[in-house]
């Protein structure tokens, strides 16, 4: 028991010092706003092929959105 305990605090010491201090998010908020105006994670898809299961069973379709 003592040394699962004991495993577990040196794991979370190692974790501990391997975290940096470089992570921390900017001063100013616009700095992100701006970012995230300009940039968009999503990417729009005009058709793609879906795989659309009914009563009769499963089939690939293509889907338009």
């Amino acid at each position: 028991m003592r040394m699962i305990v004991l495993a577990a605090f040196m794991a979370m010491g190692i974790g501990l010092m391997g975290s940096s201090q470089s992570l921390a998010a900017p001063a100013s908020g616009g700095v992100i706003g701006s970012a995230a105006a300009t940039t968009s994670p999503v990417a729009k898809v005009a058709c793609a092929m879906r795989r659309v299961c009914g009563r009769r069973g499963c089939a690939m379709r293509r889907v338009c959105g």
